[in-house]
């Protein structure tokens, strides 16, 4: 190909499909991405609220373990339970642990939120 025909193939393209089919998957991607984090923002509110109201736990702690839970799938790793040992007993932890992969299941928390 000489360097005419290539110049003029390029200065000619016609990307506009290209360019619908890239815009279209970067929307669909922020879209799902979005809802996502909203489904998450949700359920980390929840498993703070229902945490909070049954224990008092540094908020920085809470906060923690919730990402770290969910992040993991809905356990707490023995290496997370250890370092967190010193600093929050372990029925909290488990409860922690409960209620997050309650909530990723979509469960209820407690009796109350039946009603």
């Amino acid at each position: 190909m000489k360097k005419h025909e290539a110049d003029t193939w390029f200065r000619h393209m016609d990307l506009t499909e290209a360019v619908t089919f890239t815009q279209a998957m970067a929307e669909a991607s922020l879209d799902t991405h979005m809802r996502q984090e909203v489904e998450f923002l949700g359920l980390f509110d929840h498993v703070k609220r229902h945490i909070n109201e049954r224990f008092d736990l540094r908020g920085s702690d809470l906060a923690t373990l919730i990402v770290t839970i969910f992040q993991n799938g809905g356990t707490l790793s023995n290496n997370r339970r250890k370092r967190y040992a010193d600093r929050v007993q372990a029925h909290v932890l488990d409860a922690v642990d409960s209620a997050v992969a309650r909530a990723m299941r979509g469960e209820l928390l407690d009796d109350a939120e039946q009603g």
